[in-house]
């Protein structure tokens, strides 16, 4: 057995909670106190609607595996970012929309500080030490920035525990504790952030083989330790695989598996923008100019996290933790993972991203390099609560190294601050910080400035990230805007909301401005974000129009998970814009109404509606000439695949209402009139019933998303489901009146919930026997 790490006890949940609970109240009181709902970015554009559809499913009665609605149709279980078997999903359905997305965060503060205090115990911080470390890392910027980014925040809150875990199966491996470290992965690997879960369990693997090194230096056996280990990772595994293997299977058929070198290399910090780390530069007020943001933020854009500030005071005790002789060995290598995450972080711009891509091959389905910034979060972190365990106890002359330290970057702060309209309080608490830090140095009233220490840091973050996080009146979520009745129910038929944030310069050539959804003009006491956000609201951004149950079409891949075959017929729609081609494919589509912002080559359609909206452009809602049903026979087809297809949906004598177009098969002949007709019988999320009928063999087709995980049946026979006009699902069917039933049963997700279900009855047995074995 290895010997044992000193260590501490940390704080219990207890008082963790009521902690975390007073943090929350600070930093979003309109959550807390006025129950308001956190709204920016990605939670109302894709939590919210997802959660809406998850919810929407099972209250009819089907299983959690696919979204029909969102263009075209979506996996739900394969997508590890909705969460569907993390428990603390089910929590958030539970709960009114106001409170479901404050809950899922008072939940991950708790696990995240929590787990981050008992860490820097067991590296010896000591209690004060352990909460410093726990405060410094809930509070850091890149934390808090993440808190928009719902798996990632979650995957960023398990982090502590499962090298907690980690650490307790090495030094000592049991039952339990290789139960424990299974239990930690697999709630990581729930959580959906493939990111954060690769990061750390990099973290993981160093931090076994240092401790394995170590057992072996001691002449002490290792083996239980690496059985621990490796039995560990498999029953995580297992437990996991419900979603990691549909997941994988996802990826192999999507974009994501080669992503451009520009996409996933986006939103890295570049050189110039490292002051972001010491100077609490919040975009929000940054004025805009391309060049200016580029060099800050990588791109001319909201980057990817609102705040990278770690704070002045957290880097002063960093510097002091650095400097002790007692735990300079743990303390460096906390200051190697965050330099090292850091430079992971610059991506392009700095020397480590690129050799590691190249040797690496499978980091290039990961995107934003930015993300290793909540790894250096919580390396800081730990060190500044071995920074509080080293007051009192090193030299003046280091104390004085750590104030130089704090005045530097409190220096830096104060160049850079002019980039906003305001300097902040941060440069001036570091330089009380500093000042704190010398009289610690020179042993006067050590006591007083031992809690001024911690109340300075505290209070540097709370007042840098106080704002970042901005909430909405719970109505103004969930109530419909005037557009959602104006385009109503068409029989299961599909709506089109045009994009025009998703692709470069969509905005400037359909509305001749840079921001598609800028609020005309400013409201007295209303949060300018707000305001943006109701603005979006109103438009129906992509994908929003889920959340209110609507059926959308042609939606752009956000997050590379797309079939290739649908992502390209999604781009093919842009390309034919302003062509008869593009009024061809609205109807194939099966879409009834257009929702825009112009109406320069939309001409051919019938513009039903013009509502007023806050971004001055009235909501246009266009009819679509004729469209195709959501399920339809043809009587014709032709075989053509790739760009044969694409060339197919070109030619003027392709008429969708007649013919269709096949990957494969021999092709159906026949006049082009048919008689025939289709019923529904029922519908639902993952299964659909038909009756059709027709005089002579036919092609069923169904605008809806094709998926291999499918599987067709003609009056109960199993058939095979294929694919039509390039990304949609057809049933060939016989001459008659028949019954065609589609069900979505994935074998990756069958086969992963049958081993996901035997390992929890496993990990359930090991549990109780392990129980039994101490008693």
């Amino acid at each position: 057995m290895t010997p044992p790490m000193p260590s501490s006890r940390a704080s219990g949940p207890p008082v963790v909670a009521l902690a975390t609970l007073a943090l929350a109240v600070l930093l979003y009181p309109g959550a807390l106190l006025r129950g308001e709902a956190f709204f920016e970015r990605d939670l109302h554009l894709d939590w919210y609607p997802r959660l809406a559809a998850l919810g929407r499913g099972l209250g009819a009665g089907a299983w959690p595996l696919w979204e029909p609605g969102l263009g075209f149709g979506q996996p739900l279980l394969a997508d590890p970012s909705v969460q569907v078997l993390y428990p603390v999903t089910w929590l958030s359905l539970s709960l009114p929309w106001g409170l479901a997305y404050t809950g899922f965060v008072l939940v991950h503060l708790f696990v995240a500080g929590l787990g981050s205090a008992r860490l820097a115990a067991r590296l010896g911080a000591g209690r004060a030490g352990s909460w410093t470390a726990a405060l410094a890392f809930v509070l850091s910027g890149p934390v808090q920035s993440a808190l928009n980014l719902w798996h990632h925040f979650a995957g960023t809150a398990w982090m502590p525990w499962v090298l907690i875990a980690v650490d307790t199966a090495v030094r000592r491996p049991s039952v339990g504790s290789t139960l424990a470290l299974a239990v930690a992965l697999a709630l990581q690997i729930l959580a959906g952030s493939a990111d954060l879960s690769a990061m750390t369990l990099v973290l993981a693997l160093v931090l076994a083989a240092a401790r394995l090194a170590g057992a072996r230096r001691f002449r002490v056996s290792f083996r239980p330790a690496l059985a621990s280990l490796v039995a560990a990772l498999t029953l995580a595994a297992a437990l996991t695989c419900a979603i990691w293997w549909p997941a994988a299977e996802l990826v192999s058929r999507s974009a994501r598996r080669a992503l451009p070198e520009e996409v996933r290399t986006a939103w890295s910090v570049p050189a110039p923008g490292l002051a972001r780390l010491v100077a609490p530069l919040d975009p929000a007020r940054v004025p805009f100019e391309p060049g200016r943001w580029t060099r800050l933020y990588d791109r001319p854009a909201h980057p990817l996290f609102f705040s990278l500030y770690l704070g002045l005071p957290v880097l002063g005790l960093a510097a002091l933790g650095l400097l002790d002789r007692n735990r300079r060995g743990r303390a460096s290598a906390l200051a190697a993972v965050a330099i090292l995450a850091v430079a992971f972080a610059m991506g392009p711009h700095g020397p480590l991203y690129g050799p590691l891509a190249e040797l690496v091959p499978g980091l290039r389905i990961f995107r934003y390099p930015s993300k290793a910034l909540l790894v250096a979060s919580l390396a800081v972190a730990l060190l500044a609560g071995l920074g509080v365990r080293a007051l009192g106890r090193a030299a003046p002359a280091r104390h004085a190294v750590a104030a130089v330290v704090v005045l530097g970057s409190g220096g830096i702060a104060l160049l850079t601050s002019w980039l906003q309209a305001e300097i902040g309080w941060s440069p001036f608490l570091g330089l009380l910080f500093a000042v704190v830090l010398a009289l610690y140095g020179v042993r006067v009233r050590a006591g007083l400035a031992t809690g001024l220490v911690a109340s300075i840091l505290v209070a540097d973050l709370l007042a840098a990230h106080r704002d970042l996080n901005a909430t909405a009146p719970a109505a103004l979520l969930a109530e419909p805007p005037p557009v959602i009745d104006a385009l109503g129910g068409d029989g299961g038929q599909r709506v089109h909301v045009w994009d025009y944030h998703t692709l470069p310069g969509t905005a400037e050539s359909t509305l001749g401005r840079r921001d598609p959804y800028p609020p005309a003009a400013g409201r007295a006491g209303i949060d300018p974000r707000v305001l943006a956000f109701a603005a979006q609201r109103q438009v129906l951004v992509p994908p929003t129009a889920t959340f209110f149950g609507l059926e959308t079409s042609y939606d752009l891949d956000n997050r590379g998970l797309y079939p290739r075959d649908q992502n390209d017929l999604s781009f093919f729609l842009r390309r034919v814009e302003g062509t008869p081609v593009h009024t061809r494919l609205l109807r194939l589509g099966a879409v009834a109404k257009v929702v825009a912002l112009h109406e320069r080559g939309l001409e051919e359609l019938r513009l039903e509606r013009r509502l007023p909206s806050l971004v001055g452009d009235a909501i246009r809602v266009f009819a679509v000439p004729d469209p195709q049903p959501r399920a339809f026979l043809v009587g014709r087809t032709r075989v053509a695949d790739g760009e044969a297809a694409f060339s197919a949906l070109l030619d003027p004598a392709f008429d969708p209402r007649v013919e269709a177009i096949v990957a494969e098969g021999a092709p159906l002949g026949g006049a082009p009139g048919l008689e025939g007709s289709v019923r529904w019988l029922g519908r639902r999320a993952d299964r659909q019933r038909l009756e059709t009928t027709s005089a002579r063999p036919a092609l069923l087709v169904l605008a809806d998303a094709y998926d291999p995980g499918w599987r067709a049946s003609v009056d109960g026979a199993r058939t095979t489901l294929l694919r039509a006009n390039v990304a949609f699902r057809a049933v060939l069917v016989p001459e008659g009146r028949h019954v065609i039933e589609l069900v979505y049963r994935p074998r990756a997700v069958v086969v992963g919930l049958a081993v996901s279900c035997s390992a929890l009855i496993v990990a359930a047995a090991l549990f109780v026997a392990g129980r039994g074995f101490r008693r």
